[in-house]
């Protein structure tokens, strides 16, 4: 699925990284040229909440788009307490994400 959405998102013009946790993310270089996150909210030993969190401690604030094959679960309105750009459920449409996407970026 990361790597199917990393192929969409390249498609439509943009640089993708992927990563297959939020720790992987962390120690990666590109966290520090990133204009936007998608993130899973189920990730191992991270979720994307926690991510998120780690990243504002950090005075590092990326806009985020969350996304979860999970519904109602509460996270869309977790996402949106903690300052998302967007709440996307799994699979996503390709318009909702470039929508939510540019939400992000703007």
């Amino acid at each position: 699925m990361r790597r199917a959405l990393g192929r969409l998102i390249n498609s439509f013009g943009f640089e993708v990284q992927l990563h297959a946790s939020g720790r992987e993310c962390l120690d990666g270089t590109f966290i520090d040229r990133a204009a936007c996150l998608i993130v899973d909210v189920s990730m191992p030993h991270m979720d994307g909440f926690e991510l998120h969190a780690l990243l504002e401690a950090s005075s590092r604030s990326i806009p985020t788009v969350f996304i979860s094959a999970h519904v109602g679960l509460g996270y869309r309105e977790r996402a949106s307490s903690v300052g998302a750009a967007a709440f996307l459920n799994k699979p996503c449409d390709e318009s909702l994400l470039l929508d939510a996407i540019e939400t992000a970026l703007a």
